[in-house]
């Protein structure tokens, strides 16, 4: 019986990319290919999932016009 439950959530805003980290140390990336996609599961994210597991990723600030 698998009882594998989500221990962390780490959401990347500019990105649109969530990773879901198990208690069992698996990792399932979420990436959204639109704003409506990310708002569905951020919408889901916030409704049920306990906030203490979830992580916002820092935005990188730069002022170099290459950088990605």
């Amino acid at each position: 019986m698998d009882n594998e439950i989500v221990q962390d959530i780490i959401i990347n805003v500019c990105k649109r990319k969530i990773t879901l980290i198990s208690n069992e140390g698996e990792s399932k990336f979420i990436t959204c290919d639109n704003i409506d996609q990310f708002m569905g599961v951020m919408d889901v994210i916030k409704e049920h999932a306990d906030p203490k597991i979830v992580t916002y990723v820092e935005p990188k600030l730069t002022t170099d016009s290459k950088a990605k």
